[in-house]
């Protein structure tokens, strides 16, 4: 509840910062600032403004899926089965808990055979920091033993065959094509995608299938893979870190205004030349 109030506010904060000519046409649209005849401020609704905010908000990179979610893993290593791991302990897992996790299974020998050969206890002792400990420890085996039997220990690269591994879904299948192959074959929803997508009313769906489906409609294909991380991190920050995304809203509005301030001065010392 607090983040889907704290979504409802942050475009009456930041919108004006991003664009002030088109959105606002007068100094402030606050009370005590606005002309007399200013037009009342209107705020689009459109997908296209709230992406350009969250992206302001977002450019510092400054948020944990941004040092340690699976793409920052992937960075490290460029280990595809590695990577995989890391999607199917993300599950439920906060980033900063997976990427200790990946550590630690670094250290102890992260390969199919390895993992198979570790006792299943010991296993799951390894994953203490993920949630869903010991599902997430039979799925690797699982996962690990159908990569030997079937695929030579070779992570497969399409996502019918990503998908027949246990523990790996659509959202999984579809990052681990983006961040290891580059494959942009559809767009990963999590749940930060799923609930800010229908908080900020660009889709009504029940489920994260359905708003897959109904963004791809509606996003262009260059936006199917930034989409989830630049959201994803949005929603972190505004879980956790609302002091943070607070200041970023305020210093940007202020700049803004400040900008267009001057620009009101300019035209009015025309003005007074001019008469």
């Amino acid at each position: 509840m607090r983040m889907r109030t704290a979504l409802r506010v942050l475009p009456l904060m930041a919108l004006y910062a991003l664009n002030p000519g088109p959105l606002i046409q007068g100094p402030m649209c606050f009370r005590g600032f606005a002309r007399p005849r200013t037009p009342r401020c209107t705020l689009p609704l459109g997908m296209e403004e709230h992406i350009e905010l969250i992206k302001e908000l977002r450019k510092d990179r400054s948020a944990p899926v941004d040092s340690m979610g699976v793409r920052a893993i992937h960075n490290t290593s460029k280990d595809s089965y590695e990577t995989l791991v890391a999607l199917i302990l993300s599950t439920r897992t906060k980033d900063s808990a997976t990427y200790e996790t990946i550590q630690v299974l670094r250290h102890h020998g992260l390969t199919p055979l390895n993992i198979l050969k570790t006792p299943a206890l010991t296993l799951t002792s390894l994953l203490a920091k993920v949630n869903h400990r010991n599902r997430k420890a039979s799925y690797l085996r699982e996962m690990s033993e159908m990569l030997m039997n079937n695929f030579g220990g070779r992570v497969p690269d399409q996502e019918w065959q990503l998908r027949k591994l246990k523990g790996v879904g659509e959202k999984s299948a579809l990052l681990y094509l983006q961040t290891v192959t580059g494959k942009v074959t559809g767009i990963a929803v999590d749940a930060h995608l799923h609930s800010i997508a229908n908080w900020l009313s660009w889709v009504e769906t029940k489920r994260p299938h359905q708003t897959r489906k109904k963004l791809e409609q509606r996003l262009p294909r260059t936006l199917w893979g930034p989409i989830n991380p630049l959201v994803v991190g949005f929603g972190q920050e505004l879980a956790r870190e609302k002091q943070k995304i607070l200041h970023k809203c305020l210093r940007s509005s202020m700049l803004s205004t400040q900008a267009w301030m001057n620009q009101i001065k300019v035209e009015a010392g025309k003005r007074r030349d001019g008469s």
